[in-house]
């Protein structure tokens, strides 16, 4: 069978033998199909079969169907058919899947062949194998690309910063707040579609620009020419996370800090800019919520800062330099302190007085605060142990508890190790926690918080109704006691305040909790919180926080 229709060559002279010879190098160099008008098969050359893996009686009277590997949308056939039924030459390149369920590629000529009524009667495909070259295009995008956001990764970044080197350009790094929280509570699964639709979205400041990058995890980072407008480019992609993500059965919100630094000729190498930016985003992390920083030079003195305080609060770790205060709490009904709150300090010979509100949310930041939490634990306890044994007596001791360490898988481990070693009996322990905890409450959390209890400790939700405050959480937890936050005790002096601590109140007490308000200062407050049986009170009305020396002394004046 000639593949070259006569009418096609009606202007040259050729030879059977010539046209023999067109066949042979055709067959031996493309693979080759002729269909009908319909799309039905009427020829195939012995290529088409040996990459196809089909006979020539399994093609021939078929349509190209049976050979689509499925990766093309139905658009795709759609606009070539268009194109050579309106009697157009059609090129592209089509993936196909072989007899045995693999892919090839191939690009493609389709020329159809027009009847004297200009209609096409048949069509002449001329395909050449592009595998090969595919699948290298394909290890290098691999090479090039993050595989799961399919955004550029870092190496493409280095080398788009260097062909960048001559111009002026702006570059925003961000980061994703609290994004172990997300793949802590809801699993790595959501976690990586969290990731990209965070990519999508980011895509849409600039949907026609190359330079969109995941530098690692949680990072992404922006390029653009623009130098003027940054801080409009800025709020653009911090807006992006004002809506929720939702996936399966979870919505829940993100939000994202951003560092910002300009290149103008002045920097001198990619990783000097990213060390920028990166001081920039830490900076915009520490104002906390969506924010973005544009580095400045002031920013050097700041972050090194950081790196100081983090290596001081290391060194006492290490040294164990913090001490432990113990603040009483009056027990309403007994009218007696029987309890007490374990609270660190920190004296630095160098910084002085370092206050918790500075240096606790500083080591939740940086991954130190199990360790921090794990020695006022051990500390704690082993000196109310110490006390039961030197006076005879027994008071219960309340720890702080961060959502961090109670996360940890060797939580229970530490805390059965630390009770066993200073032999104390677990009633004597109540462990708190914030309401902030329970943003993460899962099974795995539930369990932890029932084998607690179920070791004797008692469970205080702290700082209530400053946070996740919802009913449902407090009927399934196996807690012990509500701690009112002191904001609301502040707030006594008026009705709304009233009205709020007597709720809480009333809630506790119908839950069967104990209820304990922190912070009171005065004696009008104190009278209020007896009038509707509050059980326990705290504050520096009673008794400032005390040394442990100081608390000793207490002690000796109340068994006098």
């Amino acid at each position: 069978m000639t593949i070259l229709h006569p009418n096609s060559l009606k202007h040259f002279h050729l030879t059977t033998q010539q046209l023999y010879d067109i066949q042979t190098a055709l067959d031996k160099s493309a693979i080759v199909a002729i269909t009908d008008y319909r799309g039905v098969i009427q020829y195939v050359n012995d290529y088409f079969c040996q990459i196809s893996q089909y006979t020539k009686e399994e093609l021939i009277g078929q349509n190209h169907r049976m050979i689509n590997s499925g990766y093309h949308p139905a658009s795709f056939f759609k606009e070539m058919w268009a194109t050579i039924q309106g009697g157009s030459t059609w090129h592209g390149e089509i993936c196909n899947k072989a007899k045995d369920g693999s892919c090839y590629w191939v690009k493609t000529t389709i020329v159809p062949f027009i009847n004297a009524q200009g209609q096409p009667y048949q069509y002449i495909s001329i395909r050449t194998d592009i595998t090969a070259q595919k699948q290298i295009d394909q290890m290098a995008h691999r090479l090039y690309h993050d595989d799961l956001t399919v955004l550029a990764n870092r190496k493409k970044l280095l080398e788009d910063v260097n062909s960048l080197s001559s111009c002026d350009f702006t570059l925003f790094l961000f980061n994703i707040n609290r994004f172990k929280s997300i793949n802590d509570s809801l699993g790595y699964a959501i976690g990586d579609q969290f990731l990209v639709e965070v990519a999508k979205r980011v895509k849409t400041v600039d949907a026609s620009s190359p330079y969109f990058y995941r530098l690692h995890n949680d990072q992404f980072i922006y390029i653009t020419k623009q130098i003027e407008h940054w801080q409009t480019i800025a709020e653009q992609l911090l807006s992006l996370f004002e809506d929720s993500f939702i996936f399966n059965d979870y919505e829940f919100y993100a939000t994202a800090s951003i560092g910002i630094v300009q290149h103008t000729g002045q920097i001198d190498s990619i990783h000097t800019l990213l060390k920028q930016a990166n001081k920039a985003m830490l900076e915009a992390k520490n104002a906390k919520g969506n924010q973005f920083k544009r580095y400045e030079d002031e920013l050097e003195e700041t972050v090194d800062h950081s790196l100081f305080f983090e290596t001081k609060i290391r060194q006492a770790i290490k040294n164990e330099v913090f001490e432990l205060y113990y603040q009483p709490k009056f027990n309403v009904h007994k009218n007696t302190f029987d309890s007490m709150e374990a609270l660190i300090r920190w004296q630095d010979a160098e910084l002085g007085f370092v206050s918790p509100v500075d240096f606790i949310p500083f080591a939740e930041e940086h991954g130190l605060i199990e360790k921090i939490d794990e020695f006022v634990l051990r500390r704690a306890i082993s000196q109310v142990n110490a006390w039961h044994k030197t006076f005879g007596i027994q008071l219960k001791l309340a720890v702080n508890i961060s959502p961090r360490f109670l996360a940890t898988p060797n939580f229970l481990a530490t805390l059965s190790n630390i009770l066993t070693e200073v032999n104390i009996d677990p009633q004597l322990l109540e462990i708190e926690i914030t309401e902030m905890t329970m943003m993460n409450l899962n099974d795995t959390l539930l369990t932890k918080l029932k084998t607690i209890r179920d070791m004797g400790i008692s469970i205080a939700i702290d700082d209530f109704g400053t946070g996740f405050s919802c009913l449902s959480y407090l009927r399934t937890l196996p807690i012990n006691t509500l701690k009112i936050d002191r904001s609301f005790i502040r707030q006594l002096k008026n009705e709304a305040g009233k009205t709020m601590v007597s709720s809480i109140l009333s809630l506790g007490h119908a839950l069967n909790l104990q209820v304990v308000a922190e912070g009171v200062e005065r004696e009008t407050e104190l009278t209020y919180l007896k009038e509707l049986s509050c059980d326990y009170i705290q504050g520096y009305y009673f008794s400032k926080p005390l040394s442990t020396q100081d608390f000793t002394r207490k002690i000796e004046e109340m068994l006098k």
